[in-house]
């Protein structure tokens, strides 16, 4: 019982007591005309802070209950938000105000932003606005994986700004989300430059996203990477490159040398791809 109350403690964390100050002041005070320029102006944190509003005056029960729930620990090392009246439009602007102004830990930060694609609610667009502003690398994994469900245009912003991040595991999380979305061709020319990426892991995600997107130009550069340094790099070259045209891909002699490649799985991919 000590453990789970310590665990329990660490979670929860006051919000931003100014914050709140304001937030209710406006529940109580603020005029429509207030609350309408705020939701369409330019202010995202603006525009945040009165969603939240809104929700508190409309839906208090499922506003009160984006503040003050806390995710539960799943099998994987993550938390996730398990109360289905989170799964509500009217539970987004709480949720975003709270991942601004909750002073959160790392975990239910993640958490919240995971809720956020349940809702149903408007938040992807503001998610967008407040992607190159958040200093935490998990959090903004989880943003660009958010692309999964959010609305093609605020999709493609999400996976733009994922790709141009400067940290490689975001710009892979971009590459590795890129087939969930069905953004008419707008995402292949990310794909295809993420396949030079200084990064390997990029190479190697941007190598299965080209695959499995069937991107007829990412040909050539993958058959390039089949040399790559990396074997994670080789091993999805070989397999995008199957995807691409099973034919073609057996006759290479680049996937005839990797049958003998110090990597097992790459041994084994190869020597499948040769076969067909």
């Amino acid at each position: 019982m000590g453990m789970l109350l310590a665990f329990a403690m660490a979670l929860a964390v006051s919000p931003d007591p100014e914050y709140v100050a304001l937030r209710d002041a406006l529940v109580r005070d603020a005029s429509e005309s207030q609350l309408k320029s705020w939701e369409t102006g330019d202010d995202w944190e603006k525009r945040v802070t009165a969603m939240d509003v809104r929700a508190w005056q409309y839906d208090q029960v499922v506003a009160s209950v984006a503040w003050t729930v806390e995710p539960a620990q799943t099998r994987l090392p993550a938390f996730r938000f398990m109360d289905p009246r989170l799964e509500s439009p009217a539970a987004a602007g709480p949720l975003l105000a709270r991942l601004v102004h909750g002073r959160e830990s790392v975990d239910v930060r993640v958490a919240i932003v995971e809720a956020l694609t349940r809702t149903g609610g408007d938040w992807p667009e503001v998610l967008a606005d407040m992607l190159p502003e958040e200093t935490d690398v998990a959090t903004r994994t989880m943003m660009v994986e958010a692309a999964r469900r959010a609305p093609i245009e605020h999709a493609v912003d999400l996976l733009k700004l994922g790709f141009a991040d400067k940290t490689a595991s975001v710009r892979a999380a971009a590459a590795e989300t890129c087939p969930w979305v069905d953004a008419n061709g707008a995402l292949e020319g990310l794909v295809l430059l993420a396949l030079a990426d200084t990064d390997p892991i990029v190479r190697a995600e941007a190598a299965r996203a080209a695959g499995w997107m069937r991107i007829e130009d990412s040909w050539t550069p993958i058959v390039k990477l089949l040399g790559d340094p990396d074997a994670r790099v080789r091993l999805q070259a070989v397999k995008a490159l199957q995807r691409l045209d099973p034919a073609d891909t057996a006759g290479l002699p680049e996937v005839g040398a990797l049958k003998h490649d110090a990597d097992t799985k790459v041994q084994r991919a190869a020597t499948e791809a040769a076969a067909q």
